[in-house]
C-alpha cells in the first residue's frame, strides 16, 4: 500500500494546490490557461502511467542512434584513411613524374645517338657506293674516250663510203626520191 501511496501523493499534493490557488483567484480561468493545464495534466498522466514504457523505446531509439553514429564514424575513419593513402600517392606523384621524366629524356637521347649513328653509317655507306660508282665511271669515261678517238674517225670514214657508194648506184633514184617527197609535201 506504501508504494501506490507515494505514486498518488504528488498528485494529491497538486490538486490542493491548484484549489487553493484557484479559490485565492490567483489563477485566472481564460482559454489559455485551461489549455495549458489541460496539457500539463496530460503530460503528468502519461508520464506517469506509460512512463516506463516510453523510456525504454527511447532507450531503443537511443541505442539505434549510437549504433548508427558509430558505423558512421567507422566508414568516416575508413574513407579518412582512404583519402590519406591517395593523398600519399599524389604527393609522390611528383617524384614519379620527374623520374619519368629523366627516363624518357635518357632513353630519347640514347635512339638519338643511335639513330644517329645509324644514319652516319647509311650516309657513310652510300658515299662510298658512289664513290666507287664515279670512280668506275671516270674509268669507263676515259676507256669511252679513248675508243671514242680511235672510233669516231673510223666510223666517219664508213658513213662517207656508204654514202658515196649510195649515191653512184642510185644517182637517178635519189632524184626520184627528192621529187617524190616534194610531191608529197
Amino acid at each position: 500500500m506504501s508504494s501506490s501511496n507515494t505514486k498518488i501523493t504528488p498528485f494529491v499534493f497538486a490538486f490542493l494546490a491548484f484549489c487553493v490557488i484557484s479559490s485565492k483567484h490567483i489563477i485566472i480561468y481564460n482559454e489559455e490557461i485551461l489549455v495549458a493545464l489541460s496539457f500539463l495534466f496530460f503530460v503528468v498522466f502519461v508520464s506517469g502511467y506509460f512512463g516506463d514504457t516510453i523510456k525504454d523505446s527511447l532507450d531503443e531509439i537511443t541505442i539505434n542512434i549510437q549504433s548508427e553514429l558509430e558505423n558512421f564514424l567507422s566508414v568516416k575513419t575508413q574513407c579518412l584513411y582512404t583519402l590519406q593513402a591517395i593523398h600519399e600517392k599524389a604527393s609522390s606523384l611528383p617524384t614519379l613524374i620527374e623520374n619519368f621524366d629523366k627516363f624518357t629524356k635518357e632513353s630519347t637521347n640514347e635512339k638519338i645517338k643511335a639513330s644517329r649513328k645509324q644514319l652516319k653509317n647509311i650516309i657513310i655507306e652510300h658515299t662510298e657506293s658512289k664513290l666507287k660508282n664515279l670512280s668506275f665511271a671516270s674509268t669507263n669515261d676515259d676507256f669511252i674516250s679513248n675508243i671514242s678517238r680511235f672510233l669516231l674517225p673510223a666510223l666517219m670514214i664508213k658513213k662517207a663510203k656508204k654514202r658515196k657508194d649510195a649515191v653512184s648506184t642510185s644517182g637517178k633514184s635519189l632524184k626520184q626520191k627528192r621529187k617524190n617527197t616534194k610531191k608529197v609535201f
